[in-house]
């Protein structure tokens, strides 16, 4: 996920959580490890999708190593990405 919009999520869900506190449907005292439990989430999900998805000049590369395509081809199929 993009920083910026990362960054504006942690704030909206921090004020939602301050505004929250006061009116005593959350205590901040008992509950803000969960900001950093939602946090880490985050980071993880939106982490471990990118480190196990090849992209698609891999895919082709791949492809032509194994001989299923040959090299125009490869090399149209990534000029074209």
């Amino acid at each position: 996920m993009n920083f910026k919009i990362t960054a504006s999520l942690v704030l909206i869900l921090l004020g939602l959580w301050i505004w929250l506190s006061n009116l005593n449907y959350l205590n901040f005292k008992r509950d803000w490890p969960l900001i950093l439990i939602f946090i880490g989430l985050d980071l993880l999900l939106t982490t471990i999708p990118k480190k196990f998805k090849k992209s698609k000049k891999q895919k082709v590369l791949e492809d032509l190593e194994k001989g299923k395509i040959s090299v125009e081809q490869a090399a149209e199929q990534i000029k074209n990405q």
